[in-house]
């Protein structure tokens, strides 16, 4: 008898946990969801999208001169107004007077998926200790195509010190990736104006070399990404780096067909 129950067991167990997985995943897509309204929330009122982030010196972009990012100022769109009005916007994110509201945990921001230690981490040069985000804006595509293939200047469409407008996305917002998984990335907080990145690797290929971003999940074969019309699409981790590349691009006028992703 404890022999049948034991094989029962091995039967049902990776059903059970491929349920599991499937409503994982299905929380981190309305997750990505609701940013989408967000962002789009804040494009009604401003005209424009956020940008990626907002630095003091923009030939320089370190953590020490790094201010706010779309992930926060998009709050008051995700029924997160008062976290919001804490935030000091006069104040690099990591500076003592943002430092409370950072700390806090938001939900939304957190993929379900992801196994993790501690919710909360710190950028180098950081004083303080900062809620995570496993959500990153897309900076652009670097490396994919070509090794000469800089980023630079940014082409995605959430990018340091510029408001991105839908007039703007010229590949359309439904071929453009705006916001991905990028778990446990070096400057994944919240807060940070650094919780952006450029897409250098294939997906769920993250190098040990590379800056510690890059789209990467815990769900089998892919990930998940919000595109510009507030779509959110499951990208196989057998995309094209072509398809990729033209996918983190906001106005390269590459053509993509529908079924390539």
């Amino acid at each position: 008898m404890i022999a049948i129950i034991a094989v029962l067991i091995a039967l049902l167990l990776p059903a059970v946990q491929a349920a599991r997985e499937t409503a994982r995943r299905i929380n981190c897509v309305s997750n990505l969801k609701q940013i989408g309204i967000a962002l789009h929330g804040y494009h009604d009122q401003s005209n424009t999208f956020p940008a990626g982030g907002w630095i003091s010196l923009p030939t320089q972009p370190l953590t020490v001169n790094m201010n706010i990012g779309w992930s926060a100022v998009i709050l008051p769109w995700l029924e997160q107004r008062p976290l919001y009005d804490g935030l000091n916007l006069n104040f690099r994110y990591n500076d003592r007077p943002n430092s409370t509201a950072g700390y806090t945990v938001l939900s939304i921001y957190v993929c379900p998926s992801e196994p993790r230690a501690s919710l909360w981490g710190k950028s180098s040069g950081d004083t303080y200790t900062y809620a995570d985000a496993d959500y990153g804006g897309m900076y652009g595509p670097r490396g994919l195509t070509s090794k000469t293939d800089t980023n630079n200047p940014p082409r995605g469409p959430l990018i340091f010190n510029q408001n991105i407008s839908i007039r703007e996305i010229t590949d359309g917002t439904s071929k453009t990736l705006m916001v991905g998984e990028a778990p446990e990335a070096i400057n994944a907080l919240w807060i940070s104006g650094h919780n952006c990145f450029d897409q250098a690797a294939a997906i769920n290929a993250r190098p040990k070399t590379e800056f510690g971003e890059e789209l990467t999940s815990q769900h089998p074969g892919g990930v998940n990404a919000l595109f510009g019309d507030g779509s959110v699409h499951f990208l196989k981790n057998t995309t094209h780096l072509a398809v990729l590349s033209a996918l983190c691009t906001r106005a390269q006028g590459e053509v993509i067909d529908d079924s390539s992703f």
